[in-house]
Order: structure tokens, then C-alpha cells, then sequence
């Protein structure tokens, strides 16, 4: 199997795929953030160290000190009916050496890369999707016990020239994966409507030789879990309901950010999907619609990826192409690119506004007034006004830090898209005048904040 092609591993009881599709998408994204950076080359640092999330290395490993971990615990509450069970489906990626090999006449020989007809080949790593399924229910069975049981291959593929000579070969190699899923359902004290979600992954692969380069021959990269309820209802762990907070407290998540996925419309409390992600995320997150394929950074636009990647010189795309199949996608996605995708990427407020680009000024034909307050709960909100923090999307740790803390406002501010955004320093930091001073400001929306007390 080449990159990308799934595995797919012994399985439990067999789900409905089906029932995840609403979850996929960001799935996707989740299982490949990271994988390979701008610009996309195996010569740039940021690629020389790969694999940074939800790494669950070989127990054997882990135990050396290195602080990476050997298993993974996702635990969410589910409000129950009669005959609840849950479904779950664990992904994650699969190492997979590539390695280049020069035909000399008689022997092939180890080399970094391997130039046929134009086309140059790299020894580099990719990997291959992996899924293990795994059900329990609340009447029983209520623990299922899956193996992850991955053997080892070697698969060759032969390089020849135009005229059909043999040049060279790639060889793709794995190793074996040995570990075990497990997911239960408890009961939850003074909670009858209620169970806790316990899933566990755990690695106990054999180590490959060669510090933390051999870990991840073995590892489980990109580990997620997704879980899908029937005849029961997932409860947000950002935003529990009254009857589920005390509950909600006691919850043990290890290396994971348990997160409602579907829609958000009729329940935002609620869900009968979750997907348990090892990067943090916020209850019902969505991939942008104008996005048509990875770029390995959800995080990012991705028209400023796209524009990053024409700005590249011919020879870093050429090195992009050749260092990964998918890194090859995505610079010849950006080659092909014209202004109708430029556009449809932008997809904003300029985008609606075609006589905004006919203006000498291309802002002059925004008639966006300046904002001096907002009002948040009845109550005006302005610049000097002290404001309570708390972040509800959990976009990066900060917002953990930041949860309870009082700040100061600013500055108000309103984009092309009519979004409002509070620009705060925080009044416990020793260095906020000087944030203020260069403008360096932390943004919450109006909803994430609550007043104390007016501005003058």
C-alpha cells in the first residue's frame, strides 16, 4: 500500500460508517495537521522533526523518560435512554520509511535521491490511514477489548527510464503495530440518566532501534478517536449542562480534547458525535467550505497557503514535488489556481463587493463606521472599560490561562464581515501598559466577555 491508502486494522463490532460522515471532515483534518509544513520540503527544519501530534509511542519507549506517552483516555458523559450503545472508531497514521535505492548493474544501492526522466525521487517517510472499530452498550456487553494487530511489510516498486532500463527502486517499509483498544460504559453516582465514555488506546509495539526516530516506527501518530451514540446523547465538556457539571469535573482526559462535532443548531449542548482530538479544538468545529483539500494546517488559510506556495522559487517547488506525493498535490493545486479560486478561497465581504475593486481606493466603498462601545448583556462595553475573560472556543492554551481573568478593553474592533472582536490586555500581566503601548492586544468575542465596570 502506498501513502495514503487505508489499513484497515482487525476490527470489533463493525460500525456504520455512515453514522461518522457528519465527523469526517474534520477527522481528516485533524489526522493530517501536521504532517508536512510550508514550504513542504524535507530540506526545511520544521520538517526535519516530524510527528508532533497525538503520538502514542511503545510503552517500552515511553518508560525511558522521554515525556511522551504510551496511551491515550478520552472519557465523555452520555445521557441515556433504553438500549444506548456507542460506537467508536479509532485513526491514526502509520509510519512508513521510503526509501530510495540506485541500480548500479548488478546491486541496489541506499541514496538520498534518485533523478529519472525529470523526475526526482527522495528517501523520506510518509504514512498510511489507519482505523480500528470497536461498540459497547449500556445493557451490555458494557467493556469491548479490540487488538490493534498491524504486521510488518516491505512492498518495492521498480524505477525505469523512457526506454523501459532499470534505474532504481523504492522500497516502503512498516513495522509491526501491536496494542489494544478498549471502550466501556459506566454508571455515574446520583446520575441515573447518565454513563461515562471511557476509551483507551494503548501502544505496547516493539521499539526499532535509533532514539525517538525508532519510536516512531512503531508509534500511533495523529491518534484520534471518534464516537457516535445511539438512542443517547454526548454532553459538551466546555459547556456541560447544570445536571452534568459535578460529573462533567471528575472526567480523566489524557492527551486528548473531547469535542461535540455535527451540528450545532438544535443543541449545542448536545451531540451524538464526538471527536476526541489531540489538538484543541472547540465544540462543533467545521472545516471552511471554499476549502477543496489539505494543506496539513487546518489552522491556517488557505489562500495564504496557496499564495505562499507560488511565491516559492522553481527550485523549492521541484523539492516540494519530490519530497512527498501529497506535498506534490498541493504545489500543482496552486500552479493550477486562477482568480475565480482566488476568490472563491477569499469568499468574504470583498468577495460579494465586486465595485469594492473598481475604487481607486479599495476601502473607500466600505462604508464600515468606527465603533467606540458594544453592548454585551445590556451592558456598554467601550474602550477603558474593565471586562471579565472567558474564552469558550478553546482555541489554543491561552484561553485556559486566560478563563476568570480580569482585563482592560482596548480597543473595539469590526472586520469586512461584520464580526466584532474586543481587543484586552489583562490587568494581572506586570507588562500590559507596555502591550498597550505597542499595540500587542489579546481578542475575544463580545460573547466571551463580561462586564465590571464602564470605561470613562
Amino acid at each position: 500500500m502506498g501513502v495514503g491508502d487505508r489499513a484497515a486494522v482487525q476490527r470489533g463490532e463493525e460500525p456504520t460508517m455512515s453514522e461518522f460522515a457528519p465527523a469526517l471532515a474534520v477527522a481528516d483534518a485533524v489526522l493530517y495537521e501536521g504532517y508536512l509544513l510550508y514550504p513542504y520540503t524535507k530540506s526545511a527544519l520544521k520538517n526535519r522533526v516530524r510527528w508532533q501530534f497525538g503520538v502514542i509511542v511503545p510503552s517500552e519507549y515511553a518508560r525511558t523518560g522521554t515525556g511522551e506517552t504510551a496511551l491515550q483516555q478520552t472519557e465523555v458523559l452520555l445521557e441515556v435512554s433504553d438500549r444506548a450503545s456507542v460506537a467508536v472508531l479509532l485513526r491514526f497514521l502509520h509510519v512508513e520509511a521510503r526509501r530510495v535505492e540506485s541500480w548500479t548493474g548488478d546491486v541496489f544501492t541506499p541514496v538520498a535521491s534518485l533523478t529519472l526522466d525529470g523526475r526526482t525521487y527522495l528517501t523520506f517517510d510518509e504514512a498510511a490511514e489507519c482505523e480500528l472499530a470497536a461498540g459497547c452498550g449500556v445493557d451490555g456487553p458494557v467493556e469491548s477489548i479490540v487488538p490493534i494487530a498491524l504486521e510488518a511489510s516491505l512492498d518495492e516498486e521498480l524505477l525505469r527510464d523512457a526506454s523501459g532500463a532499470l534505474q532504481g527502486r523504492i522500497l516502503r517499509e512498516r513495522w509491526a503495530l501491536r496494542g489494544r483498544l478498549t471502550a466501556r460504559i459506566e454508571t455515574v453516582a446520583d446520575a441515573p440518566s447518565l454513563r461515562k465514555v471511557r476509551v483507551l488506546v494503548e501502544n505496547e509495539s516493539d521499539v526499532v532501534a535509533g532514539e525517538r526516530a525508532g519510536a516512531l516506527r512503531t508509534a500511533l501518530v495523529s491518534t484520534h478517536v471518534l464516537l457516535s451514540a445511539k438512542n443517547g446523547r454526548f454532553v459538551s465538556l466546555l459547556d456541560p449542562t447544570p445536571e452534568a457539571a459535578a460529573a462533567t469535573a471528575t472526567l480523566s482526559n489524557q492527551h486528548v480534547f473531547p469535542v461535540l462535532v455535527g451540528g450545532a443548531s438544535a443543541d449545542e449542548r448536545h451531540s451524538d458525535l464526538v471527536l476526541s482530538s489531540p489538538i484543541i479544538l472547540y465544540d462543533f468545529p467545521a472545516v471552511a467550505p471554499q476549502t477543496d483539500a489539505d494543506a496539513f494546517d487546518a489552522t491556517e488559510i488557505d489562500e495564504l497557503l496557496t499564495l505562499s506556495v507560488l511565491s516559492l522559487p522553481d527550485a523549492e517547488r521541484d523539492e516540494a514535488k519530490a519530497t512527498d506525493p501529497r506535498a506534490r498535490a498541493i504545489v500543482e493545486r496552486a500552479e493550477r489556481y486562477g482568480a475565480a479560486e482566488f476568490a472563491r478561497l477569499h469568499a468574504g465581504t470583498l468577495h460579494a463587493r465586486p465595485d469594492v475593486f473598481a475604487a481607486a481606493d479599495p476601502f473607500a466603498a466600505i462604508d464600515v463606521p468606527a465603533l467606540d462601545c458594544v453592548f454585551v448583556g445590556g451592558a456598554k462595553v467601550t474602550k477603558g472599560s474593565t471586562v471579565r475573560l472567558h474564552p469558550k472556543r478553546r482555541a489554543d492554551v491561552w484561553d485556559i490561562f486566560l478563563d476568570g481573568k480580569a482585563a482592560t478593553v482596548r480597543a473595539i474592533h469590526q472586520d469586512l464581515e461584520d464580526q466584532l472582536y474586543i481587543a484586552v490586555t489583562v490587568d494581572e500581566d506586570p507588562a500590559s501598559d507596555l502591550h498597550d503601548w505597542y499595540g500587542r492586544s489579546f481578542f475575544f468575542y463580545p460573547e466571551e466577555i463580561e462586564p465590571l465596570r464602564a470605561g470613562p
